[in-house]
């Protein structure tokens, strides 16, 4: 049986967890009674009345909330507001204590057609970002994988990106993957108007039926989104010594993201030696030269991608 979590709870726990991504302390207090007893997150100090949490603990809440509530506590807003529809049944103001008409739907685009439902259907032959589809309606993608995109630029510019070398260059996994026949989806925004949960939301219902590619920014954010979106493969560049290619300006962001960083120090040091994909050498590098590119820069530089299995 679901248990679910009142929003109290879910707000104590999210701040806590924005602020240990990895695990960590709280004082005793009611709402943490509330969250051992009734989700078995952490163990007691009884000596220090201390909550310790682990990266663990984070995962099982994170999976249980995702499977009651349909969103992610790590990231995502408790869901309690209706759609317009829903509020204009009995209220005057149809905005009230509703979520943006937006949030229902999601922003798919394609190489070549878009294949949901088992029906064809044309995309525009101008440039445009895609097409805004309301995400419960579509049952089945037939696609050779789904790939979730962190910046809107790549839904207008999908034949910019450089997918030449992953066909030639991919271990026996992920060697059928077309990215070419790939259904291409945006994430989002992170403001509250333009909430990001439903697309996650959709990218995880296909879990297990279709490879899931999560394709972001070239910084430790980037690789943190690929593990909490659920993704199989982390699209990124092939040849490391792009990372280092010369732009004007100065290195801003790569000092914003100390616990992106840590987080998956972490994920290195949890995971055993046999499962470390190849994914933490471009991370290695990042650490190296401490600078991000953007999936702006990959596009317009016309640097070649590579799929980078997440274990």
């Amino acid at each position: 049986m679901k248990t679910s979590i009142k929003k109290p709870l879910y707000n104590f726990a999210q701040d806590k967890i924005q602020k240990n991504r990895n695990g960590g302390r709280i004082k005793n207090s009611a709402l943490a009674t509330r969250l051992y007893e009734e989700f078995h997150f952490g163990k007691f100090d009884l000596t220090k009345q201390l909550l310790t949490f682990s990266l663990t603990d984070i995962l099982a809440l994170t999976k249980e909330v995702q499977s009651s509530h349909g969103v992610d506590i790590r990231n995502d807003p408790y869901p309690v507001k209706e759609d317009r529809l829903t509020t204009a049944e009995t209220s005057r103001n149809e905005k009230e204590n509703s979520y943006a008409v937006s949030k229902d739907f999601v922003l798919i685009n394609s190489l070549t057609d878009i294949n949901v439902n088992q029906t064809c259907h044309k995309i525009s032959p101008l440039t445009s970002l895609g097409m805004y589809i309301k995400a419960e309606e579509i049952k089945s993608v037939e696609h050779s994988a789904i790939v979730i995109v962190e910046n809107l630029t790549v839904m207008a510019n999908l034949n910019a990106v450089n997918l030449a070398s992953i066909e030639t260059n991919s271990s026996p996994k992920n060697k059928n993957i077309d990215l070419s026949k790939a259904l291409w989806l945006y994430r989002g925004d992170v403001k509250v108007q333009q909430t990001t949960s439903t697309s996650y939301q959709f990218f995880r219902r296909f879990k297990g039926h279709i490879p899931l590619v999560c394709f972001s920014d070239l910084d430790p954010k980037g690789i943190e989104i690929a593990f909490t979106c659920d993704a199989d493969y982390w699209l990124s560049i092939e040849n490391t010594n792009e990372i280092a290619m010369e732009l004007s300006g100065n290195e801003q962001e790569w000092y914003k993201q100390g616990a992106s960083i840590s987080f998956l120090q972490e994920k290195i040091i949890t995971t055993p030696n046999q499962e470390i994909a190849c994914w933490h050498k471009l991370f290695e590098n990042l650490l190296t030269h401490r600078k991000t590119l953007k999936q702006e820069h990959i596009l317009k530089h016309n640097v070649a991608v590579a799929l980078f299995e997440l274990s």
